[in-house]
């Protein structure tokens, strides 16, 4: 029943709960390394750690957790805080009893009249349900683009494209140089958020790189590496729009000279933007991997599936630039 259950906020006995059912439902390797990093070390911090917990009264045991992880949003001048659902699980013996739909609605309660203004989530497409049926607004699809290292290693040709490591810093100052002139909503990416992005993960070995085009700095890239049941996988898993479509062949031929060992390589993108249509021309196969959803705390408005920021249609796909990196 219902009433079995208490809502709260996580506490620092929870750890071992938490730690053992996201590695029994989600995880294989999630430990206190990849908690700290993502909530202790979080540069977005509320001053304590927002994740929503449904504890079992009879028992005393925390049976459900669902993750909310503090973001900035940019578009232009304007910077305003979201939280990503990320990491949450549902004890085996204890689903089906609403606890998924009970700790988004815990958390908006609790959220009301602070400075969080939205929820947005990455869903697994199979899983988006659930955070509908919990008010959620499902807006938009996110694919996964794959292409086998053998194809990789055949692409040889760089077109012009070169490669330059760069310091997180160096990216920071790309990045702004694009950010402060475009009116495009995307995860706020901070000095301080880029340090902790691209040093602080403690599963993946991440590098940014300077995108030169015959001989001119254009852009940057940052790719990172992985070893999952032993492949090696490579994702280019943040960039600026309308840089990587048109320089994909050269940078992959560039990245395959700078990386070696690679079974498969990623570029996941936004449904039917341009990027997913030059990777599929290079042999990429697309498939169906996220489905974005939003949920107003804030300041925010849901109207059917759209959600509004005062005049804005936040839930509007044309507004946004999203990376693989953005995904927590």
């Amino acid at each position: 029943m219902s009433d079995e259950y208490n809502l709260r906020w996580f506490r620092e006995d929870d750890l071992k709960w938490y730690i053992e059912g996201l590695n029994k439902a989600l995880w294989s390797e999630y430990d206190e390394k990849v908690f700290n990093w993502k909530f202790r070390s979080n540069p977005f911090s509320l001053g304590f750690t927002s994740i929503a917990v449904a504890e079992h009264v009879p028992t005393g045991v925390p049976v459900a957790f669902n993750s909310f992880l503090p973001m900035e949003v940019k578009a232009g001048g304007t910077v305003f805080t979201v939280l990503q659902g990320c990491d949450g699980f549902v004890d085996e013996g204890h689903r089906r009893q609403g606890l998924f739909q009970r700790t988004i609605r815990f958390m908006v309660d609790e959220m009301r009249g602070g400075s969080p203004e939205l929820l947005i989530g990455f869903n697994l497409v199979e899983a988006a349900g659930a955070a509908h049926k919990a008010g959620s607004a499902l807006t938009y699809d996110m694919d996964k683009c794959t292409l086998g290292g053998d194809a990789f290693y055949g692409l040889r040709d760089r077109v012009g494209v070169e490669l330059e490591p760069i310091s997180a810093e160096q990216c920071h100052r790309l990045y702004e140089g694009w950010a402060n002139d475009c009116e495009l909503l995307h995860f706020h990416r901070s000095l301080s958020c880029l340090r902790w992005r691209i040093h602080g993960n403690p599963v993946r070995r991440i590098q940014p790189y300077r995108l030169v085009r015959r001989g001119e700095p254009d852009s940057y890239i940052v790719v990172d590496e992985v070893e999952e049941n032993g492949r090696l996988y490579l994702t280019v898993n943040d960039y600026l729009p309308d840089h990587l479509d048109v320089a994909l062949p050269g940078v992959l031929a560039c990245l395959n000279e700078l990386h070696s060992g690679v079974t498969d390589v990623e570029v996941d993108t936004l449904r039917d933007e341009s990027l997913e249509k030059a990777s599929t021309r290079l042999g990429f196969t697309a498939s169906p991997w996220l489905k974005v959803i939003m949920k107003p705390i804030n300041n925010t408005v849901q109207r059917g599936e759209a959600v509004y920021r005062g005049g804005m249609e936040l839930s509007d796909v044309k507004r946004w630039h999203l990376t693989p990196s953005d995904i927590f």
